[in-house]
């Protein structure tokens, strides 16, 4: 066996040598490890990046209709709800019910707020022909009153109900471009004739 001799000054030189050894390799390990910033794309500075990361599309475009003070097209911050939609125009007008309006619910970028719309018949009055001045709201359409839309038949009503079943509700007329059968001229034909409440 070997024996090395050394005395307490050689010792504690060792000591120091390799704790600056271990300090040298982990400043440099930490160093080395790629950092966590977004990849620039050529002819954007980080500032550009920054700017556009902090830019996010707050505000929903509105359509609020029928019988308020100040109908038309508001900008309402995101999570607004339909009351804070018919606020902006004006409130509805004296004597307008509104009670058949959900006015809890959250808006939907591009949807159209109508308020005081005719209320449907609970006798066994002909229910209102569908028409531009009357449209048919989506979300509580029958599968007979469907059918009576222009180019829509028994199968294409039953697709709009059961697509409706499916996502629970019905945010704007646009969305009925996801149902097979309603693309193109036939889904301008009846857009005019719905809304969704």
């Amino acid at each position: 066996m070997i024996e090395f001799n050394i005395d307490k000054e050689q010792k504690q030189g060792l000591i120091l040598v390799f704790i600056l050894t271990v300090g040298i390799g982990s400043f440099y390990f930490l160093n080395s490890r790629p950092s966590m910033q977004p990849a620039l794309v050529p002819g954007l500075s980080q500032d550009m990046v920054q700017e556009k990361i902090s830019e996010s599309p707050v505000d929903l475009i509105i359509n609020v209709a029928g019988k308020v003070n100040n109908p038309g097209v508001y900008q309402l911050p995101q999570g607004s709800r339909v009351i804070d939609a018919i606020k902006a125009a004006g409130n509805q007008r004296n004597g307008v019910d509104i009670s058949d309006i959900n006015l809890a619910r959250i808006l939907v970028d591009g949807e159209q707020i109508l308020v005081g719309s005719p209320k449907p018949s609970s006798g066994k009055i002909a229910p209102k022909k569908i028409t531009i001045d009357n449209p048919l709201d989506i979300n509580r359409a029958t599968i007979t009153q469907l059918d009576t839309l222009p180019g829509i038949g028994p199968v294409t009503a039953q697709r709009i109900i059961d697509y409706r079943t499916k996502v629970g509700r019905i945010n704007s007329v646009d969305e009925l471009k996801k149902i097979s059968g309603l693309g193109g001229a036939k889904f301008e034909e009846i857009k005019s004739l719905l809304r969704v409440l």
